[in-house]
């Protein structure tokens, strides 16, 4: 079934971008009209309500009046309006954070100042440093980690150095003084290992409801997502 074409009339009006395809708001000799489709609802609302409504749905912020508020939810809750945009404050200026500052705004979230804060850093010496409500997701050898809600992003980092440390003390793997050997010349944290790990960290920072005690670990070379509970360490008793 082809969708109803818009009235020629209605294409003169600005153009919203928070509102769903097929839905118009607009004065009508007699009032307001939401068109939705092909279907008319009158709205009931006083020219400054109206106003601030239309105007948070072209700006795509939120109304300061609670009845255009109010309204506006009510758009959201039935399906014809979108919620707004998540705002998120991404410090960091390595090549993760500019990684997942690309990912966000793919995804349709608002990148500024006074938004939700995340820490995106190439490595995990910096996380000492951090609030310990900052999230934060960081790279640690050839994975990135994404700290959980409730876990200060520095004790997440502990203990991932911890479960790991043994290995690198390990005798029988520990390089000789003066050994001949070759490394890679080529970061793990490029190509499809960080498009993956920006998407992802991306995506569960947009959840609506991320869970409090869930690491996530995106394994760069794999290629691979895995999930880890990490409680918070007590405080020390007095």
């Amino acid at each position: 079934m082809n969708p109803t074409p818009t009235p020629p009339s209605l294409h003169r009006l600005p153009a919203s971008v928070r509102l769903r395809p097929d839905v118009a708001l607009y004065a009508t000799g007699d009032g307001h009209v939401l068109l939705a489709g092909d279907v008319h609802h009158h709205v009931r609302l006083d020219d400054a309500d109206l106003q601030a409504l239309l105007d948070a749905l072209l700006l795509g912020d939120e109304p300061r009046p609670p009845q255009a508020r109010a309204a506006l939810a009510s758009l959201v809750d039935a399906g014809l309006a979108d919620p707004a945009p998540v705002r998120v404050d991404v410090a960091g200026d390595g090549v993760l954070a500019t990684a997942l500052r690309a990912a966000l705004l793919r995804m349709g979230a608002g990148i500024e100042a006074g938004g939700t804060p995340v820490a995106a850093l190439d490595d995990d010496r910096p996380l000492a440093r951090l609030p310990a409500t900052t999230a934060a997701c960081w790279a640690s050898g050839h994975r990135v980690v994404l700290s959980p809600p409730a876990v200060p992003a520095a004790q997440v980092a502990a203990r991932h150095r911890a479960a790991t440390v043994h290995r690198d003390a390990d005798r029988r793997v520990v390089p000789a003084p003066g050994a001949r050997g070759v490394r890679s010349a080529v970061s793990a944290l490029t190509g499809a290992g960080l498009e993956l790990a920006a998407v992802q960290v991306a995506a569960e920072l947009l959840r609506a409801e991320r869970p409090a005690h869930e690491a996530v670990v995106v394994d760069l070379v794999a290629l691979t997502i895995s999930r880890h509970p990490v409680l918070p360490v007590p405080a020390a008793p007095r």
